[in-house]
């Protein structure tokens, strides 16, 4: 049993959701988002979910596209991910989940990345943008260092394709909520959980809806249908925007609990 699995079944037994917060590794700088993921895991945040930054983030919107580059500015490398949060991630009260695209990671090595997750204490690895059918040689390496392998769903999936996703999928899968990219919308809670209630019937594992989400209101609806929800746009916002205040670690926290208090 992997980590994230072990991890949903407490929150179940625990008749808890998991709430979870994507930010870019490297942003606003390196020793800022060390700073920051440290911080989350003393809020009730359930996980962690760092992003590999990536030249050409085809699924992101503005606001973390604009965090990306600025993290490889900052030299977010994969060499200064697995260098920074060694001794980092293994202290955290929660789990980490690392996201990127497939460039970086084949660049880097399929099996060097997975391996250097697995020594700093990773417990699963997202990667957005490859097919479940070119996944073989990501998934079979990940088995062997018993790290989940979190794929994506989308409104637009097909049921086949959708079986295919949630039988590799190891953790949990990832609901995308819209068609499109990152960024605060106008969702339809009705919809998700329609379609995450047919996802169920092909297989009961949890799944974890993000995109767009960015009101307390949305987190509460979604939340009934799922096993979590993720928030990513509307903090990477909030950092950029007040990261250089000099009282920034005393209200992000604030900022945060405003999504699930």
């Amino acid at each position: 049993m992997g980590k994230l699995e072990a991890y949903f079944n407490k929150l179940e037994k625990d008749n808890k959701k998991a709430f979870i917060v994507y930010v870019p590794f490297g942003f606003p700088t390196i020793e800022l988002s060390k700073r920051i993921i440290k911080l989350l895991s003393t809020l009730k945040v359930d996980l962690i979910e760092i992003g590999l930054p990536f030249s050409d983030p085809l699924a992101d919107g503005p606001i973390i596209e604009k965090a990306t580059q600025i993290a490889l500015r900052e030299g977010a490398t994969p060499e200064a991910l697995f260098t920074s949060l060694k001794n980092l991630v293994p202290v955290l009260s929660v789990p980490v989940v690392i996201l990127s695209y497939y460039n970086p990671i084949y660049v880097f090595g399929v099996r060097k990345f997975l391996k250097g997750c697995r020594e700093i204490g990773v417990a699963g690895v997202m990667i957005v943008d490859l097919p479940v059918e070119e996944a073989t040689l990501y998934i079979k390496e990940a088995r062997k260092l018993d790290l989940d392998t979190v794929f994506f769903v989308t409104p637009t999936t097909e049921e086949k394709r959708a079986e295919r996703i949630m039988e590799v999928s190891r953790g949990f899968v990832y609901y995308i909520s819209v068609t499109g990219i990152t960024g605060p919308k106008d969702l339809s809670p009705t919809k998700i959980l329609a379609n995450i209630r047919k996802l169920k019937r092909i297989r009961n594992i949890p799944i974890c809806v993000g995109f767009g989400i960015h009101r307390k209101s949305q987190v509460k609806k979604i939340l009934n249908g799922c096993e979590g929800i993720i928030v990513g746009s509307a903090i990477v916002n909030y950092i950029a925007k007040y990261s250089k205040d000099k009282n920034f670690f005393k209200k992000l926290p604030s900022y945060i609990r405003r999504f699930y208090v």
